[in-house]
């Protein structure tokens, strides 16, 4: 008689219908869209989603799935993990196709992303000519640029993100599908990527599914369209290159990510002990270089580059835990973002001391940038949700569910923030970071008494 592994069969059976349930998810907010209140229905599919994609990993985690092919490994080691990497990568790029026919449900960011591509093909600077400037005037239409947000302030968006803007008015006019045939390209790549890293770090490539079926890169990207998916992209490939000993080649990609957002900046402090002082110095001439010929296209005569950049980072605040908590005793917003600022460098200096493993110390920063953020959007969250498979906490996890709340803040007919919503997003991400963050001392201290 053969020997059949039923159970192995049985939860692989059980993995497949998640995927497939994932799927058809996903197709019913294509469907219901139009018939539903957006933001209540994207949360609902979040929400959703976000438990089977749990149950998948703790599937995954607990070596329950076995595929016949085998997925070879160069890193030293085979992992008999099957195809379950592609498996997942299959589903993955499934989920995000079916998402491009869909309508902004939760941020209406993509519109200023779609005028300013607009703006540009007809021979304007977004740095330099805001969207009430009458001179446009003959560009408008019937939805831009009344969707616009804050339209008297110029772009923020750095000269990659405007590259993608442009092509997709070229192709795509005043829709937004040009944009995500591009993340889509771009997602593809992170996820390959993240599999390469796994070898390189002999881990299993299988919990590529903590950002491969994670609801939030997913819906943020492609219902609400936000350029993050081409910075992590670049970004990923930066770490892969950086943890590969490819420091010129890393430094061309991560200018790329940053020129694109420029979030991952906050992660340079910690090449220093990386690369050591030498290659480091050649790292920052190469990115400085690279930085200097992408941004010269677009720097305006008339105003500053970074004019509503500052105004941004001056003023804005959402969701913010810290932060929020200082301004609420203090009641002075500028005296608590020097304080949160203050807080998150030295931070991000301990850690680019203290850390000799480089990945680590990137998702440390991420985690530090959650933590002291004054403003914190759940599409922010992307960088993190991309390393966070290598690590997976479940604080991180946590926050990825509950951030889904904040789209609260726009139902109401005031955008409002709740007090419940910072409890309940941040009291167990907390909890669980001290824990996990006591178990990692723990374990360090063990090992250091061997």
């Amino acid at each position: 008689m053969h020997n059949i592994k039923k159970p192995a069969n049985i939860y692989t059976a059980l993995f497949l219908t998640t995927g497939i349930v994932i799927e058809l998810l996903f197709l019913s907010f294509v469907i219901f869209q139009n018939s539903e209140p957006g933001i209540v229905l994207y949360m609902s599919v979040y929400a959703s989603v976000f438990i089977l994609f749990l149950f998948a990993y703790f599937l995954i985690k607990n070596k329950k799935i076995e595929f016949k092919n085998k997925l070879l490994l160069k890193a030293g080691k085979t992992f008999n993990t099957g195809a379950v990497p592609l498996v997942i990568i299959a589903f993955a790029m499934l989920y995000r196709v079916t998402l491009i026919p869909t309508v902004p449900s939760t941020s209406d960011d993509v519109y200023r992303y779609i005028w300013e591509g607009k703006i540009l093909a007809h021979g304007f600077n977004p740095f330099e000519t805001a969207p009430d400037d009458p001179e446009l005037n003959f560009l408008h239409s019937g939805q831009l640029p009344e969707k616009v947000t804050f339209p008297h302030m110029t772009s923020i968006y750095p000269t990659v993100a405007q590259a993608v803007f442009l092509f997709n008015y070229f192709v795509a006019g005043e829709s937004d599908w040009g944009m995500k045939l591009v993340y889509l390209l771009c997602e593809f790549f992170t996820l390959i990527f993240l599999v390469k890293i796994f070898q390189l770090r002999n881990q299993n490539p299988s919990y590529v599914i903590l950002y491969a079926w994670l609801p939030l890169p997913i819906m943020e990207y492609f219902i609400n369209s936000h350029i993050d998916a081409v910075g992590i992209m670049f970004f990923v490939v930066f770490l892969f290159l950086i943890l590969s000993g490819k420091y010129i080649q890393a430094a061309f990609f991560f200018s790329l990510s940053v020129i694109t957002k420029l979030i991952p900046v906050i992660t340079s402090p910690l090449l220093i002990k990386k690369l050591g002082i030498k290659k480091a110095s050649v790292f920052a001439v190469i990115f400085i270089v690279i930085s200097l010929i992408l941004i010269y296209p677009l720097i305006p005569e008339s105003r500053p580059l970074n004019q509503s950049l500052f105004t941004y980072l001056q003023k804005w605040s959402f969701n913010g835990s810290v932060y929020s908590f200082l301004n609420g005793i203090l009641g002075d917003g500028i005296l608590s973002r020097q304080i949160t600022a203050f807080l998150f460098v030295v931070t991000v200096l301990i850690i680019s001391v203290k850390f000799s493993d480089f990945l680590k110390a990137v998702y440390s920063v991420f985690i530090a940038f959650v933590v002291f953020a004054a403003t914190l959007y759940p599409w922010y969250l992307g960088y993190l949700a991309a390393i966070n498979p290598f690590f997976g906490f479940y604080s991180v996890l946590s926050l990825f569910f509950t951030i889904n709340l904040t789209n609260l803040s726009p139902l109401a007919e005031v955008w409002t923030e709740y007090t419940w919503v910072y409890i309940v997003e941040y009291v167990p991400f907390y909890f669980l970071l001290a824990i996990e963050l006591l178990f990692l001392l723990n374990n360090k201290s063990k090992a250091n008494e061997k």
